[in-house]
């Protein structure tokens, strides 16, 4: 099956299962395309007599309006579909004014008929409505537009792998600046020692470490970005050294090996974590310090420094004088994850079983063999990066992938060596060599035992990435 027809029935299936949520009377399902065509018809008949008796803008028009527009669903005629989502969206407007509460569940309709019809900017602009209703009705300062903007902002990330190339490092950047307002906004909400701030500082720091990532893919994709975001930033928040420059423009030398770009992104993102502690610090809440550290190590791997492990060890001693048992502490530390984690968890109970979701989530291994569960990838520019994942399930699009079985080695500062492939959905090599490639660019929080980061040999993973249009 290719791209575009599964993402059709992926979407098709997400229409088809929230009709309810859009007020929609699902009903029996009509015998036969002919029949819907005739229901069709007679609201087509129906609608113009109401027209002509009450005029074009009568709330009247509505209900057979939602009629027509289950029919049109479920014959899959999405575009005529639109068309009556935009004269639902005019009637509205006109009888219960442009900021009613009312527009947000029509809005989200027409959001799931425009992902199937390809139209990614409309969604956008849909998105952009809905926060301008929040605003309206509940305020400039309130949670519920914090939630408007995040959805907003995971959006712009999923459209970083459906929109074409030359558009994914604008999206990436409009996300990033609203995380940057989201951040703000959230102090404003909360006040700016509440321990309500943990998720929405640790969002902004997460979108800076994948920024930070996005700089240093290994192809052609970080020559554009990086590009980018030095016309966005300047050239100095970017590069440390090796940066030339010719009359603004961006040019420069690709880094070796083992430069890294952004590297002050890292440590702005590492300075919210710190802002955590702090919090949790003045809360005398002793688990979320704890949780800090663990977050303060592994963004310390990711920076290259040694192996987080001094954070880990005071995490450990904390964890232990709450009582956790130990078996959990070792269990979770024993095992790698890749980095960074895409959400700030408060309590160790919480991290731990997010972890243990991940390793169990392929079934029937041995017990002698770790496994570190599956890998989804963003995209092939960013193809060692985590694929963000929609909070809300109307932005989570599915998208076939390829496979790939690894089995490697995570040495005690989180890199990975010696891959193997063992197996390969299609069994192709250019699958096998993408998942290779990919999984040796991964940073891994590394196995502590005792106080020491040691190395780890022989663990697996599965490696998921998206096919190509």
């Amino acid at each position: 099956m290719n791209y575009k027809l599964s993402v059709f029935f992926t979407l098709y299936a997400a229409v088809a299962a929230v009709l309810p949520s859009l007020g929609i009377a699902q009903g029996a399902m009509a015998p036969s395309s002919n029949s819907r065509l005739v229901d069709i018809e007679r609201y087509r008949l129906q609608l113009e007599d109401l027209a002509s008796e009450f005029g074009p803008m009568d709330n009247s028009l509505l209900e057979p309006l939602t009629s027509m527009l289950s029919a049109l669903l479920e014959d899959g005629e999405f575009q005529q579909a639109a068309e009556i989502q935009n004269r639902q969206m005019s009637i509205m407007r006109t009888n219960l004014g442009f900021e009613n509460p009312d527009l947000i569940p029509l809005l989200r309709g027409m959001i799931q008929v425009q992902q199937v019809l390809g139209n990614w900017p409309l969604i956008n602009d849909h998105l952009e409505h809905i926060r301008v209703l929040i605003s309206s009705n509940y305020g400039s300062q309130s949670e519920e537009l914090l939630l408007a903007m995040e959805n907003h902002a995971q959006w712009l990330l999923a459209r970083f792998y459906l929109d074409d190339e030359r558009k994914q490092s604008k999206n990436f950047l409009d996300a990033r600046d609203l995380y940057r307002d989201m951040q703000q906004l959230s102090e404003d909400v909360y006040g700016e020692d509440s321990p309500k701030l943990y998720p929405w500082y640790y969002k902004r720091a997460h979108n800076l470490a994948l920024m930070f990532q996005l700089l240093n893919t290994r192809d052609g994709f970080a020559i554009e970005f990086t590009s980018d975001v030095i016309r966005a930033d300047t050239s100095y928040r970017v590069n440390d050294v090796g940066f030339m420059t010719n009359r603004g423009n961006a040019g420069f030398i690709l880094p070796q090996r083992n430069y890294t770009r952004g590297k002050g992104y890292l440590r702005q993102a590492r300075g919210f974590i710190n802002d955590i502690r702090e919090i949790a610090e003045i809360e005398g809440d002793e688990e979320a310090q704890a949780m800090a550290l663990i977050y303060r190590g592994d963004y310390n791997v990711l920076l290259g420094r040694n192996s987080g492990r001094q954070h880990y060890n005071e995490a450990k001693e904390k964890l232990a004088g709450l009582g956790i048992p130990l078996s959990d502490i070792e269990e979770f530390f024993r095992t790698p994850m890749p980095l960074p984690v895409p959400q700030f968890h408060q309590n160790f109970d919480e991290l731990l079983m997010y972890q243990r979701s991940i390793n169990s989530a392929v079934h029937d291994m041995p017990n002698d063999v770790m496994h570190l569960g599956i890998f989804s990838a963003w995209h092939e520019n960013a193809s060692a990066v985590l694929k963000p994942v929609s909070s809300d399930p109307l932005l989570q699009i599915g998208m076939p992938q390829y496979l790939v079985d690894l089995s490697f080695n995570i040495s005690s500062r989180g890199d990975v060596s010696s891959v193997k492939v063992i197996n390969s959905v299609p069994e192709d090599r250019r699958v096998a060599r993408e998942g290779l490639r990919a999984i040796r660019e991964i940073k891994f929080r590394p196995a502590i035992e005792g106080k020491r980061a040691v190395r780890v040999r022989d663990v697996q993973m599965r490696y998921l990435f998206a096919q190509e249009l």
